[in-house]
């Protein structure tokens, strides 16, 4: 801040030792100059001018205490010289001591009104107290003295702090073309163009301020920062860890070494850098967000949970926190302790609508359905715009047959601006509606919109080899004691309801990570290589240590027999199963595909799998189910294929097979079931088997595609 000890002029000293000291300090021999600025002032502790260079010095050694202290002594011998109180200005805002700093800057005012670096530095010590007023009246005040680099800069700071970013880099490239050399101004035209989007150019920039100052921890951090949103973490990582070493910026330098890590899918190693950032503050939120989010990726809800019971045990009062705590238990189905939080926020704060809507949503998950309509008209009272508020009462009024009235609150909402998932969910709504009362043309219409352009790609099932047949032949050697059973079926199936049912059984664990997240394994991101006619033992061992680590990862031992939900389903994923994860048997949930074809429509709207962009989503659902049946005809491998709707009518009789199967003596439907039996509100969560007939003439050419599409076919 300021200007730069070295770069103020000072006479040329008398004394031989002292000059000499001073070479010896020009030359960076700062032990043997530090040595005879001693001397000098052993002999006469009075020279002004040994006390300035030996503060100088130390305070490039890092020792701001006695620089103060020796620049002091100095300004007594010397109180007309500005040049000390503007080092000793320099120095206390570099302690952060930003009080003494403003007092020594203006006592340089006093002495010359004109001296422009007190005004310059007046204004950085103002913009760090936010006030812009009176850091740009400082700016121009030096500015009429002469263009000080640093108070252009200052200029342009202001201008981009401000959104102005035209105005910004007018101001931020003149300062650099004055000051060249100066890394705080290089650092500043960065973040110029950083804001300006122009990335290139602000890496170039911080690397500038780099090399002028090595180490700089506000351009190592943004560079890193920059590196880290940019797809370059593993280059970012170092550079963090070099921060994390600064002193004042180990906070910043931890958190960006754990979200490198983090950006690199190391989410085990990102867990721990992030419990290091927070022991220097616990309470750190942007860090406590990044960490709880990195045990959601790893499915380690219960983990997240246990650290936010620590947060609100020692912040007692409703805050933030149990809103967060209150979506993960919402999103691993404990609805009550969700709901207790929520109503703990509602009772601290009686009019938010935000917790009035969120605690009605989960009331209607627990089945409580008057007490939540109950609080969503509440909040439609305090908020009519509320559009979350209108969708419970318009589920009320849809789970109640009064379509009429639900129709004409969701119509309220036509011309109003609400968010795309809103307007999605609006749309499904209208589709029901129309579905119910017979204008099923406008429902297909109404159901095809509401997905249409969401993001999230389908797999990609090509043809299979022509040899494809003969590899699944290949010798598959002993089983493996840990062989999973696989589950799997097209989406509209009801795959995901019978991965519900095995999920409520305690003598299985049935994996459901799959939907949002992916494994490193044989089902994920490599298909096995089906032209291995030979795998040695080695090669296999890899491969189902591979298999483990992905379960080991989400705290899953093999204690009970593996049920693992393929979510997105390929025949070429067989020789993997066969060959590697020898013993592996196989689930297949199947149905009519037009019936499949109608659910998927109305009720698939899953962001794993969403019918994006329809005429292509029926090819493609064809040529899934074509996927899956290739397993049941070619896959040699145990398989059992189950209709969802049959099974879940009657799971002790139509269900038998399927419990011996997965070897369990009876199917037991439990929580995990029946909340897959209607969605919010008490609606239904699909239609029937057969229910396609409704839409035989409607949907038509579809149904016919979606019947009969070889494998392989475009």
């Amino acid at each position: 801040m300021g200007v730069s000890p070295r770069g103020i002029r000072c006479a040329q000293p008398t004394n031989a030792m002292l000059k000499e000291s001073l070479e010896l300090h020009r030359q960076g021999r700062h032990d043997e100059a530090e040595k005879g600025y001693r001397s000098v002032l052993a002999e006469n502790p009075l020279d002004g001018e040994a006390l300035r260079l030996l503060g100088m010095l130390r305070r490039e050694r890092g020792d701001r205490e006695e620089a103060v202290r020796l620049l002091d002594r100095a300004h007594q011998l010397a109180p007309e010289q500005p040049s000390l109180l503007l080092m000793l200005g320099a120095i206390h805002a570099e302690t952060g001591d930003y009080a003494k700093a403003r007092d020594a800057y203006s006592r340089v005012l006093t002495l010359d009104p004109n001296i422009s670096g007190a005004h310059t530095s007046l204004g950085q010590l103002s913009m760090i107290a936010g006030d812009r007023k009176l850091a740009e009246q400082h700016f121009r005040t030096a500015l009429r003295a002469k263009e000080d680099p640093h108070a252009v800069s200052g200029l342009g700071l202001l201008a981009l702090d401000a959104g102005d970013v035209d105005t910004a880099m007018k101001h931020l490239t003149r300062a650099a073309d004055l000051a060249p050399n100066d890394a705080s101004i290089a650092f500043s035209l960065g973040r110029g163009f950083h804001q300006r989007g122009m990335q290139a150019f602000a890496e170039q920039a911080f690397l500038t301020a780099l090399r002028l100052r090595p180490g700089m921890p506000q351009a190592t951090n943004a560079l890193g920062q920059m590196w880290i949103n940019g797809g370059r973490a593993a280059e970012a990582e170092p550079l963090m860890q070099t921060l994390a070493q600064t002193r004042g910026f180990e906070l910043p330098g931890r958190l960006g070494v754990a979200d490198a890590l983090r950006a690199q899918d190391k989410f085990e190693e990102a867990i721990a850098a992030y419990e290091h950032a927070l022991e220097l503050r616990p309470d750190h939120e942007a860090g406590l967000e990044a960490m709880l989010w990195t045990m959601n990726r790893l499915g380690r809800q219960d983990q997240a949970i246990e650290r936010l019971d620590a947060i609100i045990a020692a912040h007692p009062q409703p805050s933030r926190w149990r809103a967060e705590r209150a979506a993960i238990q919402a999103s691993i189905g404990r609805y009550a302790e969700a709901a207790a939080d929520w109503q703990a926020l509602l009772d601290a704060t009686p009019d938010s609508v935000q917790a009035m809507v969120q605690l009605a949503r989960l009331r209607e998950r627990l089945g409580e359905h008057d007490a939540a309509l109950a609080l969503a008209n509440k909040a439609a009272a305090i908020a009519p715009d509320d559009i979350d508020a209108a969708f419970v009462r318009a589920r009320a009024h849809l789970r109640d047959g009064d379509d009429a009235t639900a129709e004409s609150i969701l119509a309220a909402f036509e011309n109003k601006p609400i968010s795309p998932d809103q307007a999605r969910l609006s749309l499904n709504y209208l589709a029901r509606i129309h579905d119910r009362t017979g204008r099923k043309a406008e429902a297909a219409r109404f159901f095809t919109e509401a997905q249409r352009d969401m993001q999230g790609a389908l797999p990609i099932l090509d043809a299979l080899p022509a040899d494809y047949e003969i590899a699944l032949a290949a010798s598959q050697g002993e089983v493996w004691e840990h062989a999973p059973i696989l589950l799997i079926g097209m989406p509209g199936s009801g795959v995901e309801r019978i991965a519900a049912l095995l999920a409520d059984q305690a003598q299985l664990c049935v994996m459901r990570d799959r939907i949002n997240t992916a494994r490193d394994d044989g089902f994920d991101t490599r298909p096995f290589d089906h032209t291995h006619s030979e795998l040695d033992a080695a090669g296999v061992a890899v491969l189902r240590e591979e298999y483990l680590a992905g379960l080991r990862a989400r705290g899953v031992g093999t204690e009970r027999p593996i049920v693992d939900w393929i979510v997105r389903w390929d025949a070429r994923f067989l020789p993997y199963a066969r060959r590697v994860l020898n013993g592996t048997r196989i689930i297949v949930v199947d149905r009519d595909p037009r019936d499949a074809l109608i659910n998927w429509l109305a009720f698939g709207a899953m962001p794993y799998m969403p019918l994006a962009d329809f005429e292509p989503c029926v090819d493609w659902l064809a040529r899934a189910r074509q996927h899956i049946l290739f397993g049941v005809e070619h896959g040699g491998v145990p398989h059992l294929v189950v209709n969802a709707e049959q099974v879940l009518a009657d799971p002790a009789g139509a269900g038998a097979e399927l419990a011996r199967f997965v070897g369990v003596d009876r199917l037991q439907p439990g929580e995990a079931l029946a909340a897959t039996e209607y969605a919010l509100g008490g609606l239904p969560s699909g239609f029937p088997d057969g229910y396609w007939e409704s839409y035989a003439e409607v949907l038509a050419a579809p149904f016919a595609r979606v019947l009969d599409k070889p494998l392989g076919a475009s």
